[in-house]
């Protein structure tokens, strides 16, 4: 059986969620002036779920936490600036566009610094707040030090997004702009990667011979790891300029493994597959958010579990039963995500690992073909020619 991988990769998906509070009719700086959450985002992503990002907003009634830091006057220093002393958090409930009349709402709310000089807040921000395998953030390190740990099932998987920090707001004068003074506009980064898993047919095989996905699972995937958020303030800061905040992923361990669900229609049946010639999800929305890591150790790797059906007509074949079945072999193969990576189905040249970083978008095409069996001959020659003389008389 020749072995295939086939390889697209989409770019790293930035985008962001957040909410906002409804728009407050108050007078300026009368002290009683609430503080609003808005969202950023500039790519839409396609999965149902429970907390993956359908579009430019977060799921709606699912949560995200804010952190916020108080600054009396002075810039927002970054560097391990400990225990956010201002939310820690608070808890916004995204509702939507509104328009529904819902409201994206936290509680209790707070309320923007007043005075001849307010002082400054600066914010940070994750989604889904109490997602699974997602634990709170401390602060000893940067502004946010996050543990994770992936779910087995990849319809339990989280989205997990950090917000990139907003420095030094006050009321009048924040990152959302003149027509939302009171509001926080966020924007919130994929902190994982996002695999997906295409299945096809080898072409030239015939309409006689099915190939019949029956399994597939990963293994020895690293399924945990610590993610820390830190921000450096800008040299010469504009006013209202924001600083730049870095992610980075470290520890990451464990050998889990994950299994491919085969079945388009029912995802939860164990029954095999036929595949066609024309790459396909094996489940829509089965798509993995994992945790970033190097695939270059060549440990990581998929097992695939297949059948090679070969009926007397391409009717029999299409029924894919037992009426003209001829032959049913059973098949496994373990494949490295490193050293059987291919350039293309159609080309053996070996492809450079493609690693799972944070924020991008990796779908692998497997092509399943068997080696047919074909057939030569040969005839052993006539001994060599021996004489022999007889006479009748």
């Amino acid at each position: 059986m020749k072995k295939y991988f086939a390889i697209a990769v989409a770019s790293a998906v930035v985008l962001a969620g957040c909410a906002k509070v409804e728009n407050y009719e108050v007078t300026e700086n009368n002290g009683e002036i609430p503080i609003g959450f808005t969202n950023y985002s500039p790519t839409s992503l396609v999965k149902a779920g429970d907390t993956y990002i359908n579009g430019t907003e977060l799921v709606s009634d699912k949560q995200f936490a804010v952190y916020a830091w108080q600054t009396d006057n002075a810039s927002f220093l970054g560097v391990n600036p400990g225990t956010p002393n201002f939310m820690n958090p608070a808890v916004v409930t995204w509702k939507g566009d509104k328009t529904d009349g819902d409201e994206n709402t936290y509680s209790p709310v707070r309320f923007w610094p007043s005075g001849d000089t307010p002082a400054n807040l600066s914010f940070t921000a994750y989604y889904p707040y109490g997602g699974a395998g997602i634990t709170a953030p401390t602060f000893s390190n940067g502004v946010g030090t996050y543990a994770f740990t992936a779910q087995a099932a990849s319809e339990n998987m989280v989205d997990f997004c950090v917000a990139d920090v907003v420095n030094d707001q006050v009321y009048g004068n924040t990152n959302a702009g003149s027509s939302y003074k009171s509001t926080v506009k966020f924007t919130f980064k994929h902190q994982l990667a996002k695999i997906q898993f295409k299945f096809k047919k080898a072409a030239g095989l015939g309409e006689t011979t099915v190939i019949e996905l029956v399994d597939a699972e990963l293994v020895k995937i690293k399924n945990a790891g610590t993610l820390t958020a830190t921000y450096a303030q800008n040299a010469s800061p504009a006013v209202n300029a924001l600083g730049t905040t870095t992610t980075a992923w470290s520890a990451q361990s464990g050998e889990a493994g994950f299994e491919v669900k085969v079945n388009t229609a029912d995802p939860e049946s164990a029954s095999p597959i036929a595949l066609t010639e024309t790459a396909s999800t094996v489940a829509n929305g089965d798509i993995f958010l994992m945790v970033p890591q190097d695939m270059a150790a060549n440990t990581q790797a998929i097992n695939v579990t297949w059948n090679v059906k070969v009926y007397d007509t391409a009717a029999n074949a299409s029924a894919n039963g037992t009426t003209g079945l001829l032959s049913s072999t059973p098949n496994t193969a373990t494949l490295s995500f490193y050293s059987d990576l291919k350039v293309s189905d159609t080309d053996d040249t070996a492809a450079s690992a493609i690693n799972w970083a944070k924020n991008s978008f990796v779908t692998y095409t497997i092509t399943i073909g068997p080696k047919p069996i074909w057939f030569t001959a040969e005839v052993v020659d006539w001994a060599t020619e021996q004489n022999g003389y007889l006479n009748a008389q």
